[in-house]
C-alpha cells in the first residue's frame, strides 16, 4: 500500500529537483578538477564562489611569487547545456579571428594536436606568432566521472623549428618565410578552456592563459588587456552557442568532449 502511495505521488508530482548547489558543492567540484587537471585552479574566496553561483563573471588575477608572468582567470555559470558551450569554444569555424592566422598541422583526431598561429597587430607592433600542443585532459574527465573537462596548450619546445617548416611548406595560408621571419616567436604561452558540470546540471565555464608576447609589449600591458576582455570573452560563448549547435549539422566534421567523445550533432524533428 506505502509503495502504491509513494508510486502515485511520484507519477503526479513528476521528477524531483534537481539538487540545490552551494558554495560547498562548487568548491569540491572545483577540487575535484584541481586535482587532476594540467593547470589547476587557485583556492577561490567565498564570496568569488558566491559571485560564481550568482551567474556573475569573476576575474582573477593570479600573481607569481617568483615575479614571473601573471595568470588571468574567468569564470562564468550558465544554464546553457555544457555541450553547447563546448561547440561554441571549440568550433573553429566561428571563433576565428581575423587578425589570427592559424593552421592545425597535425591529423584530426590525433593528440596533442599541434597548431601553428600568427597574430597579426598594428604597425609600429611587429606580428606575433607560436606553435603549441593543444590536449584535452581525457584522464580528468574519466577520473571525474566526465564532470570536469579541460582543453589546455602550450608551447612546443620545438615551436621555432615546427613553424619555419610549416611556413616554407605553404601551410599556412596567409603567411609566408618573409613575414614569419619578420614575427617574434612568443616566449611563454599556455592556458586552458575548462567547463565544470555542477551537481543542478548547470555549467561553469572557465578560460585563463599566461602570456607573455616579448618585444616592446611589457608583460603587464599583456595581462591587464586579458583581464579587461574576460568578460567579453565568457559571454561571447554563451551568446555563440545557439549559433554554434544551428552550425554543428550531420555533415560537420565531429568535435569531441574533452572526454574523447564526440558531441552528436543535434538532429531537429
Amino acid at each position: 500500500m506505502r509503495l502504491a502511495i509513494a508510486l502515485a505521488a511520484v507519477l503526479l508530482l513528476g521528477p524531483a529537483d534537481p539538487p540545490d548547489v552551494d558554495v560547498a558543492a562548487l568548491e569540491s567540484v572545483l577540487a575535484e578538477f584541481s586535482s587532476g587537471a594540467r593547470f589547476p585552479l587557485p583556492t577561490l574566496t567565498e564570496r568569488q564562489l558566491e559571485r560564481i553561483l550568482a551567474g556573475k563573471v569573476v576575474k582573477v588575477r593570479e600573481k607569481d611569487e617568483d615575479g614571473g608572468p601573471q595568470r588571468g582567470i574567468g569564470f562564468l555559470r550558465s544554464d546553457v547545456p555544457r555541450a553547447d558551450l563546448w561547440l561554441a569554444v571549440r568550433d573553429s569555424h566561428l571563433t576565428m579571428l581575423e587578425e589570427l592566422h592559424e593552421r592545425q598541422l597535425t591529423p584530426p583526431g590525433e593528440w596533442p594536436a599541434v597548431w601553428y598561429q600568427l597574430l597579426d597587430l598594428p604597425r609600429p607592433f611587429a606580428d606575433r606568432h607560436w606553435v603549441i600542443d593543444v590536449v584535452d585532459t581525457h584522464a580528468l574527465a574519466l577520473a571525474t566521472d566526465n564532470r570536469c573537462w579541460e582543453h589546455a596548450w602550450e608551447l612546443r619546445d620545438d615551436g621555432p623549428s615546427v613553424a619555419r617548416e610549416a611556413v616554407a611548406e605553404g601551410r599556412i595560408p596567409g603567411v609566408d618565410l618573409e613575414r614569419a621571419e619578420a614575427a617574434i616567436y612568443t616566449p611563454v604561452n599556455h592556458g586552458a578552456w575548462i567547463a565544470l558540470l555542477l551537481p543542478d546540471g548547470s555549467t561553469v565555464l572557465g578560460y585563463h592563459a599566461t602570456s607573455v608576447v616579448g618585444g616592446r609589449i611589457p608583460d603587464q600591458l599583456v595581462a591587464d588587456y586579458m583581464m579587461l576582455t574576460l568578460d567579453n570573452l565568457l559571454l561571447g560563448v554563451v551568446d555563440r552557442a545557439p549559433r554554434a549547435v544551428e552550425h554543428y549539422g550531420p555533415d560537420h566534421d565531429p568535435i569531441e568532449g574533452a572526454d574523447g567523445v564526440a558531441i552528436p550533432p543535434r538532429v531537429s524533428p
